[in-house]
């Protein structure tokens, strides 16, 4: 934390970053020279054609090639998303059914950074390289390799929500040598500013064991379809390994990122065309003609963000089929943000379509966010492959050690004196002074864990994959007034001891398929708060911290089927899935009982469906990756935690008396995703893409402490996209390519807050030129 909190920080230097990509360009081409004679020898890693079917997953944990591992499983390659100009995890993770964006449990202090998967919250359950990364933050991916999403609990990586989690691998060097990159040029119809981006990526071999990679970004950028908008940042990660190809290996990594934007938030609830609208906020169609483009924010308004991280990883080979690694990351964040919103509709009875009368105007809010996160993970494995009494075992076995840590500033929201006109609001308008901070909230997390995982063949039709991991978790918060005195959730300690696994049955009736059935279960402790979005949200900051609570457990029954097509270049997947998450803390106010709500009881929230999936190649020169998910959610509890919770919190029911049976808040019954391409043979290559949403309702997300019952605050509606991409091969180094994304250029919401006074518009039809290069 620093003391930029009353002008947005200078993009930053730019000289320094050009440098090194020239100096990236021409080591690249001095190598490219010095070994001419030498082309046969050279491939170019990361840019032949693969097709997006990936075999298996990165950690060692998973013991099982994905064909045969009993859980969904989708990853994401760099040659999918990278065709998708896709920037940021938010974006990757569109490829993946099932996941849904939400924003903040009291929509503060992030956009699409908050999100869902099968209708439980997963923004706490990212990891890379295998180690949680913490803190409520836009996720560049110029450094990743693949991003791979893990449904259903199954705790491999210990505590997490009941929906599964996310892992970005990263980039390290290879004994390949190459030098790639590429530039985009964005635009659209409204009067957003243009979106440039560029990154590199070089691979030099030192020796015939040792290399060097260098990867690069510089991004200065709008928001599509928003006004006044920026997405500015650069970005270094160089990375060196030693031993590749031998028994010992080493590689060090260090990647660099600073963004320095001006945030949005979105619009006024009350000018969308459908029935999104916040509380009382009358659905007015005479403010329907509001452009889209208008920004609520403030010229001063600010979203800074620094990270870094440190990895060290060594590998030996004890002999064939036995290797023992460890890896040790060291991580820091530290964002800082100020936005300005909407809060509310100010219902004025005249309108624009009344001539002569005032304007349509809405009241804004201030908010502010200032929290540094740091974590340092150790993680030990080993890894066997051996056969005792006729059985073949690919064993994993680790101990694990991390300490994670957050330090965030408090502050008060703050509404803005004057209203303002949602046909023209000001973002140069005069307001008083940002508040300061009044809570200092400390939060530090210390675990330690073993576990086992094994794949057993008993013969080649039948596999049981399965494994435990035993966790010790202590927690503790500080939250306190900097003027002197507690905060609420101050002085909270927790140490649980948690065991968690799973376990699944394979039967392969053909080596390119298999069917399956398995059951997964996780722990989710009290107290785990490093990547929540209201942070800095005085006394609102610890949403559902409730003292004496135990541990939410999540279990997940799943059966499915794998096969793989067209000698095994096309991997399809089918999965019935029953997901129920356990020990919901519930708060309320008995009759006659006054001051805060205390526990009152356990509920139960659950998720069932249905998810099909398929990557690969149908052809030599047609690849595509898909999936669909549909799945119904249902809240289960008692009347009389209806009564307490309503009792507590009335507002949040309206004329309804009961939530059991209600569905989760942002959790669509059906969404799925598409992205296909065909090679024709003039060096021209066609895609098309499509992305469908169901609707959902709009209220509090799983993990918090309200209930908002269903249809109190309307829905988000449903929406289908559709993406087209052409690229042109100039020669056989250079490419260039056209993508227009929501080619109908559909209106619609792709977040908001939980009551939907405010939201944000996903983007408009939008052109985006780039060519790359690899040699």
């Amino acid at each position: 934390m620093s003391d930029k909190h009353n002008k947005r920080a200078p993009f930053p230097q730019r000289r320094l970053l050009a440098s090194a990509v020239s100096l990236a360009l021409l080591s690249g081409f001095a190598v490219a020279q010095e070994s001419a004679v030498e082309l046969d020898d050279v491939t170019v890693q990361g840019q032949q054609d693969k097709g997006f079917k990936v075999d298996k997953a990165s950690s060692p944990k998973q013991t099982a090639a994905l064909l045969d591992t009993p859980q969904t499983v989708n990853v994401i390659p760099e040659t999918l998303f990278r065709q998708q100009n896709a920037r940021t995890l938010t974006d990757v993770l569109r490829n993946t059914p099932g996941i849904s964006f939400e924003a903040g449990e009291n929509g503060f202090a992030t956009g699409t950074n908050n999100f869902s998967l099968r209708g439980f919250n997963t923004s706490g359950s990212l990891f890379i390289d295998g180690a949680r990364d913490n803190g409520s933050y836009t996720r560049d991916v110029f450094n990743v390799e693949q991003v791979e999403v893990f449904k259903g609990p199954a705790a491999d990586n210990g505590r997490g929500g009941a929906g599964g989690y996310v892992n970005q691998v990263t980039k390290t060097p290879t004994l390949e040598s190459f030098i790639a990159g590429g530039a985009s040029f964005g635009f659209d119809q409204y009067d957003s500013e243009p979106r440039r981006r560029a990154t590199l990526d070089t691979n030099q071999i030192i020796n015939d064991s040792s290399a060097f990679r260098l990867n690069l970004l510089v991004e200065d950028s709008g928001v599509a379809g928003r006004e006044h908008a920026e997405k500015n940042s650069w970005g270094i990660a160089p990375s060196v390994a030693f031993g590749l190809g031998t028994d010992t290996r080493a590689i060090v990594a260090y990647e660099h990122v600073e963004m320095n934007d001006r945030p949005d938030l979105g619009v006024a609830g009350v000018t969308l065309r459908d029935q999104l609208k916040g509380a009382n906020t009358p659905l007015d169609s005479s403010v329907w003609s509001a452009d889209r483009d208008k920004y609520f924010g403030l010229k001063s308004d600010f979203d800074d963000t620094t990270s870094d991280a440190l990895m060290f990883r060594l590998e030996h080979d004890l002999s064939a089929g036995v290797t023992i690694s460890n890896q040790t990351r060291l991580a820091r964040v530290d964002r800082q943000a100020r936005y300005t919103h909407v809060l509310d509709d100010d219902s004025p009875t005249t309108t624009p379509a009344n001539p002569g009368q005032i304007p349509y105007l809405v009241n804004v809010q201030r908010q502010q966010y200032d929290r540094v996160n740091t974590s340092l993970s150790n993680l030990t494995n080993f890894s066997t492959q051996f056969s005792t009494g006729g059985l073949r075992h690919n064993l994993s076995a680790g101990l694990e050690l991390s300490r994670e840590k957050s330090e965030s500033l408090g502050y008060q929201s703050q509404t803005l004196p004057d209203l303002v006109d949602v046909f023209d609001p000001d973002w140069e308008r005069s307001v008083p002074a940002a508040l300061a901070p009044r809570d200092r909230t400390k939060v530090d997390v210390d675990t330690a864990a073993l576990y086992v995982y094994d794949t057993i063949e008993i013969n080649p039709q039948w596999q049981v994959t399965g494994g435990l991991r035993l966790e010790q978790y202590q927690a503790s918060i500080s939250n306190k007034r900097l003027a002197g005195g507690a905060a609420p959730g101050d002085d909270f300690d927790d140490t649980e001891l948690s065991l968690g696994g799973k376990l699944g049955v394979v039967y392969k009736p053909l080596p390119n398929g298999s069917v399956y059935a398995a059951y997964g279960v996780s722990t989710q402790p009290p107290g785990s708060y490093l990547s929540n979005s209201d942070i800095s949200r005085t006394d609102q900051g610890l949403p559902a911290l409730i003292k004496g609570a135990d541990p939410v457990r999540a279990h997940n029954y799943e059966i499915g089927t794998k096969w793989d097509f067209f000698d095994s270049r096309l991997s399809t997947t089918a999965a019935l899935f029953y997901t129920e998450k356990k020990k919901v803390a519930i708060t309320g106010l008995d009759v006659g009982q006054t001051g805060a709500a205390t526990l009152k009881g356990y509920g139960e929230q659950v998720v069932k469906g249905l998810e099909l999936g398929a990557s690969g190649k149908i052809t030599d020169n047609w690849d595509v990756f898909g999936g669909i998910v549909f799945m119904d959610s249902e809240r289960k509890h008692s009347a009389y935690l209806d009564d307490v919770r309503r009792r507590a919190n009335s507002g949040d029911y309206g004329n309804e008396l009961r939530t059991d049976g209600d569905e989760l808040a942002f959790t669509p019954k059906v969404s799925g995703n598409l992205w296909t391409t065909y090679r024709l043979p003039v060096g021209l290559t066609l895609g098309l893409g499509a992305q469908h949403v169901g609707s959902s309702y709009l209220g509090r997300p799983d993990d918090v402490e309200r209930i908002v019952a269903n249809g109190r605050y309307g829905r988000v509606p449903s929406y289908t996209t559709f993406a087209a991409m052409a690229s042109y091969e100039v020669n056989a180094n250079v490419d260039v390519r056209l993508n227009i994304d929501n080619l109908t250029n559909e209106e619609y919401v792709s977040s908001a807050n939980w009551q939907g006074r405010r939201a944000l518009l996903g983007d408009p039809r939008t052109f985006t030129l780039s060519t790359n290069f690899h040699f």
